[in-house]
């Protein structure tokens, strides 16, 4: 069996490139039980001892350039095309790009695994040359998502990266006040392609004889400044 490295695009990485390539690792770590090797384009250098995995876009990854027959149109659109046990997982944007790695395992790994005549011995495609596919997608729905009560995600990390291997770039968070924590929330939020929503009582719950416009605008004020941070 082939030991698999994953090639990613040129230069420094952006937050949601490297959660792509988190997403694909844990699938290559999952089914094979060894970790994937992973290095950017410009220290690569062919190997045919190694079985390779290039993600990016056409922009960013300069064997995708030259390589890729897809015809990518849409924001977050994606293709997977797996030939001569390489494959090629590209997207339209970063977001395309999460997205196929996200799908790269329920889409073509499990679609692909293999069983022996008995159906009691399993054994997972990376065993063999991979077999051919292409595979492509684009959101038919903008913005894709969930709303929730803050105060009960008590894993924001985990619930992110559930919302993006379900392809979901919006999430609604109600709260009565900004939570502590929002920078981070925010930010690895973003690093899964999804953008935040505050949700708050707006006069909901509260009483509305201390509360008026000037200590409103100050709390859109103090999102503001999270958002700007």
């Amino acid at each position: 069996m082939k030991y698999t490295r994953i090639i990613y695009p040129c230069g420094t990485l952006s937050g949601v490139q490297r959660k792509a390539v988190e997403m694909l690792s844990k699938t290559i770590v999952d089914e094979t039980l060894e970790v994937p090797a992973c290095i950017g384009w410009e220290d690569y250098v062919a190997d045919d001892s190694f079985r390779d995995i290039f993600i990016g876009t056409k922009q960013n990854n300069p064997y995708i350039r030259e390589h890729s027959e897809a015809i990518l149109t849409k924001p977050e659109e994606y293709a997977i095309a797996v030939k001569n046990d390489t494959v090629i997982i590209e997207g339209y944007d970063d977001a395309g790009v999460l997205y196929g790695c996200a799908d790269f395992y329920p889409r073509y790994v499990a679609q692909k695994s293999l069983t022996y005549h008995s159906g009691t011995y399993f054994r997972h495609i990376f065993t063999d040359v991979l077999p051919e596919a292409f595979i492509q997608s684009a959101p038919a729905v903008k913005n894709r998502g969930l709303w929730t009560w803050g105060h009960v995600i008590y894993d924001f990390r985990g619930y992110f990266d559930n919302m993006a291997k379900l392809k979901m770039n919006t999430v609604i968070i109600w709260n009565d006040h900004v939570p502590f924590n929002a920078k981070q929330l925010i930010a690895y939020a973003h690093d899964a392609g999804i953008k935040v929503i505050w949700g708050f009582p707006w006069l909901w719950g509260l009483d509305c004889s201390k509360v008026d416009m000037h200590s409103l605008v100050a709390a859109s004020k103090e999102i503001a400044d999270y958002y700007e941070q």
